[in-house]
């Protein structure tokens, strides 16, 4: 999976951009907008970020259920173990004791992440800032996002490549692995 970003001026641009887009078959699940002009881009039915693009709700919540699947292992180990008070824990209940303590970091994980800019839109947050549009693409094969750089630089010269990411949401990531290439 890639993932381009580009970053123009003007809504028109980014509507222009758009109809280029479905030419090559990249429908509304393809791509988003980030913005600070929600009301614009709905007027031009543009496909705005959503809630799960512009904040950090999956990245983190994969984080907290990764440690908490880990400490509910880890403290289920410990009952079936040490067996405090007597409790002595079967199959079902170790792995119960597991799976809930999970579910619970990856809620935690999810609260946190809500009130968090997602991670991999960072290196823009000043240039949305300054009223800029983010157009954020999602190509899954190689050879295509290449067709679709290409079309974009020769039709589109004023939305500008700004970077482009070979990787899915990492677990373990704190920052954008991809470095911006001139903001």
């Amino acid at each position: 999976m890639r993932t381009l970003y580009y970053l123009m001026d003007k809504l028109d641009t980014a509507r222009e951009v758009a109809a280029t887009l479905r030419q090559l078959n990249i429908d509304d699940d393809g791509y988003y907008i980030v913005s600070k002009d929600h009301d614009g881009l709905r007027r031009y039915n543009l496909h705005d970020a959503s809630i799960l693009d512009e904040t950090d709700l999956i990245h983190s919540g994969e984080r907290g259920a990764l440690i908490g699947g880990l400490c509910g292992l880890l403290f289920a180990l410990w009952i079936a173990l040490m067996q405090p008070l007597g409790l002595s824990m079967s199959l079902a209940a170790f792995l119960f004791v597991s799976v809930l303590v999970g579910c619970f970091g990856a809620w935690v994980g999810g609260m946190v992440g809500l009130s968090h800019e997602n991670y991999k839109l960072t290196p823009f947050h000043e240039a949305i800032a300054r009223g800029k549009y983010l157009l954020v693409v999602n190509v899954r094969e190689t050879a295509r996002a290449r067709t679709v750089k290409e079309v974009m630089h020769r039709r589109h010269p004023e939305a500008l490549f700004e970077a482009e990411d070979a990787r899915g949401i990492d677990v373990f990531a704190g920052k954008a692995e991809f470095r911006p290439r001139h903001l």
